[in-house]
Formats: structure tokens, sequence, C-alpha cells
């Protein structure tokens, strides 16, 4: 028996998503927190102006509903992937592809603070975020994987 049919067997791929997806959720509040105390790449609901900060809260509509379906016993790791690969999208292009009015991580986040420690903390939250999507990406996919041999036989 291979690692992943045995992690799969002891229910170990759910509770991974369920710990992952929701890192993912806290560490994306933190981050949208930040934005707002910040004041800069922030949008509606707490300035006037819809921007793409606006749109970036509707992460957690996909999210919470499938960590809640993953706590009732659902397996739906395909929809982990999916939300997970979304995450990473956005992310990756939001904050590391210099287009437009993207939001570099030295200039936008730690250059905004007058405290490194708090310009190290605001990093660290998105490092956080980051590497709890990818984590939870990874996951998923060991999840898909795993489910689609077991259905093989094999």
């Amino acid at each position: 028996m291979s690692a992943g049919a045995g992690l799969a067997a002891r229910g170990g791929y759910r509770r991974w998503l369920l710990i992952f997806a929701s890192a993912a959720v806290l560490f994306g509040s933190m981050h949208h927190a930040d934005h707002v105390i910040r004041g800069n790449h922030s949008g509606w609901p707490f300035q006037a102006e819809v921007t793409p900060f606006t749109f970036s809260l509707l992460i957690y509509a996909l999210i919470l509903p499938g960590i809640y379906l993953t706590a009732r016993g659902r397996s739906i790791a395909g929809y982990h992937l999916f939300v997970a690969f979304v995450g990473l999208a956005l992310l990756g292009f939001v904050h590391f592809v210099p287009v437009g009015d993207y939001e570099a991580p030295i200039e936008d986040i730690y250059g905004v603070y007058e405290s490194p420690l708090a310009g190290t903390l605001a990093l660290a939250i998105l490092a956080g975020l980051v590497g709890s999507v990818a984590a939870l990406a990874i996951v998923a996919l060991g999840a898909v994987r795993a489910g689609s041999r077991a259905k093989k036989g094999g």
C-alpha cells in the first residue's frame, strides 16, 4: 500500500484539507484586514470604489462551502483543488506579476509601515496565505489522485 493510499484509508486527506483550507481562510482574513489597515489596494466595502480587492473577497464564497461540506463528510477534493488553483492564480497575479497597479510586497506591504516589525508581520501573513493555499492544492491533488486510483482498483 502506498503512502497516499494509506493516508486516504485513514481519512487523512479530509483532515489535511480542512486544516489547510481553514488556514487559508485565517491568513486570507488577516491579509484582507492588512489591506484595510494599510489603506492601500483596498476597496468596497471599506472604501467607496469597487476594486480588485472587492472581487477578491469572493474567494470566501468559494472556500467556506468547501470547508463546510468536507467537515460534513463529503468527498470534494476536486472542488478544493479548483479553489486552491483559483486562489493561487489570484494571489500570484495580484502580488507578484508586475503589471498595472499590482501590489508589490516590499513597496506596498512592507514599505507602508513605519515599523519594520509591522511590515515583517504583514509579509509573514502574505507568506502564510500563499503557503496554506499551495499546501491545500498539494493535498487536494493527492486526494484526487488517491481517489482516482481507488476507483481503478489499485
